[in-house]
């Protein structure tokens, strides 16, 4: 019985492409869906989860591996396993979450019990124990976040120090030379948070080059927290004029604590933020920012995971998306 695989070899297309013919819900271009659906003919596929997952011996599930900090801003993981469910869902899988407290121990147990067809780990961090069975075993598995070493394991995620640039050169081309760097408190960097780790970085270097000063300011993510010490920052006399934010707690609070203090922007502050498009749509934010696209990170994590899968023996691929930055009109020059 041919599997969905089977019509993405026929057809020279991704598996994604195939499940896009199938379902409608992405634009397929005419001569490519004539391909996938000349492929499907001669091979007789039939869509049956149940038939492909006995004639292939798979399972049809993908395993997600949560590793979630306490300092970190829960509805933005939110975002992730919506389009991990949403994306799998589009290549013909379903997705299991693996949330044991020893995230190495589920990565051994899922690979022990062939539970899933292959794993995406979350939160990547330097070092991160569950890379290592993975590693050992050579299951297929992609992680979304970059450390310095992959271990051979397909990744994935946005370049957050390519945010970082765009968003220090915004600042510095509008003539700041000063700015407070809103940040992850410590112990975050502490962990290896690749992400938080790969933004700082660039933002220093970055600003560095341009000439700037960055004055940082790290911030838990408790609501009423964070609302006071963005509140003590805005208030400090001298403080600079245009605020970095990288903190997901932050930026949405960032709102409440300027009308708390009775400041406007940009008329009394400059505002730049790296944070989610769902986090801006939910809070209505309006600031100049590089949003961090869940969406295009997870799809491009289970195209490669999918593509693995069919493909064990495939170069492993570390991608990064490209960041964007979204104007809006939250930066003025200094006074």
């Amino acid at each position: 019985m041919a599997t969905i695989g089977d019509v993405a070899r026929e057809a020279g297309v991704s598996r994604s492409t195939v499940s896009a013919v199938l379902n409608g819900r992405k634009l397929v271009l005419p001569e490519t869906r004539g391909r996938v659906e000349a492929a499907i003919a001669k091979l007789s596929f039939s869509v049956n989860a149940g038939a492909r997952a006995l004639a292939t011996a798979r399972t049809m599930t993908l395993g997600v591996v949560v590793r979630f900090h306490e300092a970190e801003f829960s509805p933005a993981l939110a975002t992730y396993l919506v389009a991990l469910s949403d994306a799998a869902r589009e290549s013909g899988y379903s997705v299991m979450l693996l949330t044991e407290a020893d995230g190495e121990a589920a990565v051994r147990s899922a690979i022990a019990g062939r539970r899933v067809d292959g794993l995406v780990l979350l939160n990547v961090v330097e070092d991160d124990p569950r890379m290592e069975p993975i590693a050992a075993s050579g299951f297929p598995a992609v992680l979304i976040g970059m450390p310095q070493d992959t271990r051979g394991i397909d990744a994935v995620d946005l370049d957050f120090a390519a945010g970082a640039r765009l968003l220090v050169d915004h600042l510095a081309e509008v003539g700041h030379r000063r700015a407070t760097f809103v940040r992850w408190p410590d112990d975050l960097y502490a962990a290896g948070s690749t992400y938080a780790i790969r933004f700082a970085a660039a933002a220093r270097e970055q600003a560095s080059g341009r000439g700037m000063t960055l004055e940082e300011v790290p911030c838990a993510v408790g609501p009423e927290q964070v609302r006071s010490a963005l509140g003590e920052e805005l208030l400090r006399r001298e403080a600079p004029g245009a605020l970095l934010v990288h903190n997901d707690a932050a930026v949405a609070m960032l709102p409440f604590a300027l009308h708390d203090v009775g400041l406007r922007v940009p008329a009394d502050r400059s505002v730049v933020s790296l944070h989610s498009a769902e986090l801006a749509r939910l809070y209505a934010l309006p600031f100049t920012s590089v949003e961090s696209e869940p969406e295009a990170v997870v799809h491009t994590a289970v195209e490669l995971l999918v593509r693995r899968i069919d493909a064990p023996d495939e170069v492993p691929v570390a991608r990064l998306v490209a960041p964007h930055l979204e104007r809006r009109d939250s930066v003025a020059p200094p006074a």
